[in-house]
C-alpha cells in the first residue's frame, strides 16, 4: 500500500470517529434534556392560597385568608366539641406557606406511604388544590408523601410522590399551625371601639364612646376625660397573650370562676371578654385568662406587668372640667337662686350678651365670658363624688342653655374658704344621693363664684 493511500485511510478513519463522536454526544445531550428531574417544589403558588387545611386524625385545623384584607388569616378549629376561631399573626402565616411552598422533594417512582400520619390540603384563589398524605415514619431526615393535584372542577389531573424534608412533617403534621395564632387579645381597630368595661376588686366602672366624647355610664352617667379613657383602651388593644393553654385544665387552678378582674371592649355588634384569674406561676408573673368574642374563646396566660396601669376606680376617668359642653354651644345662662326661682338671664346672640332684650353692659358680659370659661375650659383643684348630705348646701344654681332655650347642664354653686384662698365649688347630682363636686382655687372661679352668689341671693331679677 503506498503512502498516498495509507493517508487517505487516515483521513477517512478520523473523520468517521468525529462524527461517530459527534452523534454520542448529541444523543448524551438528548437524554439529559428528557430525563426526569430528582427533585421539585410542591410548586403552589403562595400569594394566591386562600386556604390551608391540616387533617390528622380527628383533627382538623384550617387557615383560611380573609378576601377582603388579604393579608389576614384566620385559624379555625374545633376542642373538646367546640368550634374555635382565632386570627394568625400574618408574619408567621406567610413565612409557613413559604417553607411549605419552597421545601425540596426528592421524586420517587413508588408511593412510599404506607401508613398516613396526616394530610394538608392547599387550595388557591382559581380553585385548584393540591393534597398531601405524609407517611408516619422517617428515614435520613425524609418523610415520605404522596401528592395529588386537582384542577378548578375538582378533577384529579396528576399524582406523584416524593420524600420531603422531615422538618416539614413536624412542623405541619406532628406540631400543627395552632402556634400560628396571634397573641393580640382585643384584634379590634382603636377606632371601631364604641364602650368598654373594667370591672376588679368589687368596682366596676363603664364608659361609651359617643358624639360629643367619651362619658362615664357606671356606676354613674357622667362626662369623662377623654385621653384617660384612650389610653385605657390602647393599654387593653396592646395586652398580648404569653401562651396559649390547650390542654385541659381544673378550674380550681386557673381562678377564672372567682376572677380578680373582668375587661370587655365592645365595638357596633360584638364585645370581646377577657376573664382575669389567678396566678400562672410561682413567682405571679403570669395569670391565666379566658379571652370570649364573637370568633370563640380561649384560654391563655399574660403577663401581670400588662395589667398594672389599668385600674376600675370611676374617679380615673371622671372629666375635671364641671361641663363636657364645648362652649360655642352655649347660647344663654340662666341662673336661680336657693329657692329655685330664677334671677338672671342672659342669651348670646352674634357674640354679644342679651340681657331683656338690651345689650349687656362690659361688666355683665365679662362676667358671663368668664363663668362659660370656668364652667368649660378650666381644669378643677379638686374632683370628687360625695353622698348628697356630705356636701355643703348650693347658693344658688347655674343653667347652660342651648339655642332653642333648652337646658343644656345644670349645676349647683357655692363657696368655699382655705388659706390659699376662696374655691367656687361647681357640683352636679348623679343619681343615687350622689353628687360629683369640682372645686375650682383660680382667680376667675373665685371670681365667677362671687358673683354668683350675689346674683342668685337677690330678691329680684336685675
Amino acid at each position: 500500500m503506498s503512502m498516498r493511500t495509507l493517508f487517505i485511510w487516515i483521513i477517512i478513519a478520523g473523520m468517521l470517529g468525529g462524527a461517530v463522536l459527534a452523534i454520542r454526544s448529541q444523543q448524551a445531550k438528548a437524554m439529559l434534556e428528557t430525563q426526569e428531574p430528582t427533585t421539585r417544589t410542591l410548586g403552589f403558588d403562595q400569594a394566591g392560597t386562600v386556604e390551608l387545611s391540616r387533617v390528622v386524625g380527628d383533627a382538623h385545623q384550617v387557615l383560611i385568608r380573609d378576601p377582603a384584607q388579604p393579608d389576614l388569616w384566620t385559624i379555625q378549629w374545633t376542642q373538646g366539641g367546640t368550634d374555635h376561631s382565632w386570627e394568625a399573626n400574618p408574619i408567621i402565616a406567610r413565612s409557613g406557606l413559604r417553607a411549605l411552598a419552597t421545601a425540596r422533594v426528592r421524586i420517587s417512582q413508588e408511593n412510599p406511604v404506607s401508613q398516613s400520619a396526616g394530610k394538608l390540603l392547599i387550595r388557591q384563589r382559581s380553585g385548584e388544590s393540591i393534597g398531601i398524605e405524609f407517611d408516619s415514619a422517617a428515614a435520613g431526615g425524609y418523610t415520605g408523601i404522596r401528592v395529588e393535584e386537582r384542577d378548578s372542577e375538582g378533577v384529579a389531573t396528576r399524582q406523584w410522590y416524593g420524600r420531603i424534608e422531615k422538618t416539614i412533617y413536624d412542623a405541619f403534621i406532628d406540631t400543627g399551625i395552632l402556634h400560628w395564632r396571634s397573641d393580640r387579645l382585643f384584634s379590634i381597630p382603636r377606632s371601631a371601639v364604641r364602650s368598654a368595661s373594667l370591672e376588679a376588686g368589687g368596682v366596676k366602672v363603664g364608659l361609651e364612646r359617643t358624639s360629643a366624647g367619651w362619658v362615664v355610664t357606671e356606676p354613674y352617667r357622667i362626662h369623662a376625660q377623654s385621653e384617660k379613657i384612650e389610653e385605657l383602651v390602647n393599654i387593653v388593644l396592646a395586652l398580648r397573650s404569653a401562651k396559649f393553654v390547650d390542654e385541659a385544665v381544673d378550674p380550681k387552678t386557673t381562678g377564672l370562676d372567682s376572677p380578680i378582674a373582668v375587661i370587655r371592649l365592645s365595638i357596633a355588634n360584638a364585645a370581646t371578654t377577657l376573664t382575669i384569674g389567678g396566678r400562672a406561676d410561682v413567682g405571679g408573673d403570669t395569670v391565666y385568662g379566658r379571652l370570649e368574642s364573637s370568633m370563640g374563646s380561649a384560654l391563655l396566660t399574660l403577663g401581670t406587668s400588662q395589667l398594672s396601669k389599668l385600674t376600675a376606680d370611676p374617679m380615673a376617668y371622671i372629666g375635671h372640667i364641671p361641663s363636657g359642653l364645648s362652649s360655642t354651644r352655649i347660647r344663654g345662662v340662666r341662673i336661680l337662686g336657693k329657692d329655685d326661682l330664677s334671677r338672671f338671664e342672659a342669651t348670646r346672640v352674634m357674640g354679644d350678651w342679651m340681657i331683656d332684650g338690651m345689650k349687656a353692659d362690659s361688666v355683665r358680659s365679662d362676667a358671663l365670658d368668664r363663668l362659660i370659661a370656668v364652667l368649660t375650659n378650666d381644669e378643677a383643684q379638686v374632683v370628687r363624688v360625695f353622698d348628697r348630705q356630705e356636701v355643703p348646701p348650693v347658693l344658688g344654681t347655674i343653667e347652660l342653655l342651648g339655642a332653642s332655650g333648652e337646658t343644656l347642664d345644670r349645676f349647683g354653686v357655692a363657696l368655699d374658704s382655705t388659706e390659699a384662698g376662696m374655691r367656687m365649688l361647681v357640683m352636679e347630682p348623679i343619681g343615687d344621693d350622689r353628687v360629683v363636686l369640682w372645686a375650682a382655687a383660680s382667680d376667675d372661679a373665685a371670681a365667677s363664684g362671687a358673683w354668683l352668689t350675689a346674683v342668685a341671693s337677690k330678691r329680684v331679677r336685675p
